[in-house]
């Protein structure tokens, strides 16, 4: 078995960060400190607000109020994110990178939140494994409706009703390319392809002296034989607030592909990667517009930043975190984050805060049995205020001597317990004395400990000891009993 030493008071702690309710530097058992956190902080709890309490053995939790931080970010393969840091704090923004031939599917910047980062942190992806959007032959349609496909990715491709499929229905995405895709036959190209093998090498040397419409359905499809005219493209498509990065040719072949990139604060939306497909350019990436912040709807508004920018321009999905002014408030206080926001497409809705009806005021605080307030009481108090009560001599104040205005009501009074008064009659009755460290007392406080002693040639009834500690509860001793050794 431990023992636990006992003490009779509780020296209060510094507290950084944070304000306590009360003044007092020292409290007894039993008694509860309340204290609160600055923004930004929490307690040992997690909360803004919390209660310790004075107990024999020390406080029943230590108060603290500690930066709110995110959990420790971990390496991502292929790919990094600055700044790097064993704590990261509410407010902190993290910018994530890839490595060469390695993108992000999402957002690169993630912050640091009261409930944890978000958004996630994202993942770096080979672009190698990218697909440009699957290639469609004529009269087909498919499933496909995503914009990005990467390899092990499979698109269903069908043929319109009056229609027939050669060909396997589903192609993959490959190593950044896509396999063959199958053809829709017609009911002419059918005919065509029962051709013997024997008449094809004919068929295709007649074809020559075909008329121009003749010999283009002919070259279109056989099951033996498909004949394709490669086109090539004309110069790239310019993108809005976009860049071409290369290659720059006066012309491009059937498959050759060019890269975009987006003016600054400007975000790419679709693929960075454009083909050439038969003398046409696959889809083109948009380049996303910036936010920029409006003062004059801030103040419409009656919101500011909640943290301090260096600039006042935000990419499209950034997040940004707006507060009330003083004197204002969110309508919808239910909601987790109400002041929070996303830049869409260049375009931002701003949080609106109300004017915030001020509190209702307190009438005079509540009497409490055996006690008084330190100040006399006035007949109305703002939100916020605060009284101070103390209790008659010997009584124990439970709770805490301070009670504040909230809303148009009091915190809880404290009590005054009453104490315990020695009684000669009940000593003499049992045959104890009063030790000697206690001899000048007449009452003792709830809670604290009497020492008695048998009279001499006696000894305790119940025990067999000479020596007692009685505790005092609520004003009652209950008085160990001794009795005459026999001779």
């Amino acid at each position: 078995a431990s023992c636990t030493k006992k003490v009779e008071s509780c020296q209060v702690p510094e507290l950084h960060h944070g304000n306590y309710f009360t003044t007092q530097r020292e409290l007894r058992v039993n008694e509860a400190l309340l204290y609160k956190c600055d923004e930004g902080y929490h307690t040992a709890g997690g909360n803004t607000t919390e209660e310790a309490v004075c107990l024999a053995h020390g406080w029943s939790v230590t108060p603290n109020c500690s930066k709110k931080t995110c959990p420790t970010l971990r390496g991502i393969e292929h790919g990094g994110f600055y700044p790097v840091k064993k704590i990261y704090e509410e407010g902190d923004v993290v910018h994530f990178f890839c490595e060469e031939n390695y993108s992000f599917r999402e957002f690169d910047l993630i912050q640091c939140y009261y409930f944890g980062w978000y958004p996630d942190p994202p993942v770096c992806e080979d672009v190698r494994n990218k697909c440009p959007p699957p290639p469609l032959p004529p009269h087909a349609h498919s499933n496909a409706v995503r914009r990005t496909y990467h390899s092990g990715d499979r698109v269903r491709i069908q043929c319109q009703s009056e229609y027939e499929i050669r060909g396997s229905g589903e192609i993959q995405c490959e190593n950044g390319k896509w396999t063959s895709p199958p053809i829709c036959v017609g009911s002419m190209d059918k005919r065509e392809s029962e051709t013997p093998a024997l008449e094809a090498d004919a068929l295709i040397r007649a074809s020559k002296t075909y008329h121009s419409e003749e010999k283009s359905r002919f070259n279109y499809v056989s099951s033996y034989l498909v004949l394709e005219i490669q086109q090539n493209c004309t110069s790239p498509p310019v993108i809005k607030n976009g860049v071409l990065l290369g290659p720059l040719l006066p012309s491009y072949k059937n498959g050759n592909s060019v890269e975009y990139g987006c003016q600054r604060y400007h975000f790419l939306d679709g693929p960075s990667t454009v083909y050439c497909e038969q003398g046409n350019w696959t889809e083109r990436p948009t380049c996303l517009g910036p936010c920029i912040l409006n003062v004059t709807d801030m103040n419409s508004n009656n919101i500011e930043l909640k943290w301090r920018q260096e600039e006042f321009i935000f990419l499209h999905g950034d997040l940004i975190e707006f507060e009330c002014k003083q004197g204002y408030k969110f309508p919808h206080a239910t909601m987790p984050s109400p002041g929070r926001t996303q830049c869409e497409r260049g375009r931002l809705k701003y949080p609106k805060c109300v004017f915030q009806v001020p509190m209702e005021k307190c009438d005079s605080p509540p009497s409490i049995a055996n006690g008084a307030l330190t100040l006399p009481p006035l007949t109305q108090y703002d939100n916020g205020s605060s009284v101070q009560y103390s209790c008659s001599d010997y009584y124990f104040l439970q709770g805490s001597e301070r009670i504040y205005c909230s809303e148009g009501q009091w915190t809880s009074p404290p009590l005054c317990i009453e104490p315990c008064t020695l009684s000669k009659n009940e000593m003499e009755k049992n045959n104890v004395l009063l030790e000697s460290f206690y001899e000048n007392q007449a009452y003792f406080y709830h809670g604290d400990y009497v020492g008695f002693y048998c009279k001499q040639n006696h000894f305790g009834a119940e025990s067999g000891t000479t020596l007692f500690q009685v505790q005092c509860k609520r004003g009652q001793l209950v008085y160990p009993r001794c009795v005459e050794r026999r001779k």
